[in-house]
């Protein structure tokens, strides 16, 4: 059954709990993922999405983007997962950033490792920095605009995701290797 997204924010905005469990339930799959790129587990996972599916119920009477819905909700659901991780992180609102050559990760490598596997590593991170990076990369927020968000300079930004490259570098590189030596063992 197709479910009619118009209809779903009509009663939404209505506060019936049928259509807000709909909604619940379509956004899930796609955001929850979007929440465990912040959360270290699945409790932390389904707490920033419970709490962004209560700021959407609560202002969904606002929403007027046509066609846009996963767009707003996405929205919504990363400025949880950046609360959610500034109530787990501090950031110093030092500029930590001096210009150093930039860490490169041979593209080749992402042939050989899985996005499950990526994502394990950047858990591996510090917290501040793996959330930065994610901002960085998935989310594709500039360095001004996480700057803005968490309360850090531009320069700090830039620190993380350069910091974060280092760390990933080897590891991910260390993937490679396993991969070649198993593919020719095989």
């Amino acid at each position: 059954m197709s479910i009619n997204p118009d209809i779903l924010i009509k009663g939404c905005q209505n506060n019936d709990l049928q259509c807000q469990e709909q909604l619940y339930k379509l956004c899930y799959p796609d955001m929850i993922k979007i929440c465990y790129r912040y959360a270290k587990d699945a409790d932390g996972a389904g707490t920033i999405y419970n709490n962004a599916m209560l700021k959407i119920f609560k202002s969904i009477g606002a929403y007027k983007e046509e066609g846009r819905l996963m767009g707003w909700v996405k929205t919504i659901v990363v400025h949880c997962c950046i609360d959610f991780c500034k109530q787990q992180h501090s950031f110093s609102p030092f500029d930590a950033y001096k210009y150093e050559e930039e860490t490169s990760i041979n593209p080749e490598v992402f042939n050989t490792v899985s996005g499950k596997e990526i994502q394990q590593l950047i858990k591996q991170l510090p917290g501040a920095t793996a959330m930065v990076f994610n901002l960085y990369v998935y989310e594709g927020f500039t360095h001004k605009q996480i700057g803005e968000h968490l309360g850090i300079s531009d320069g700090t930004s830039k620190w993380h995701v350069s910091e974060a490259k280092k760390i990933l570098k080897p590891k991910l590189e260390k993937f490679t290797q396993t991969e070649l030596k198993t593919n020719a063992a095989g």
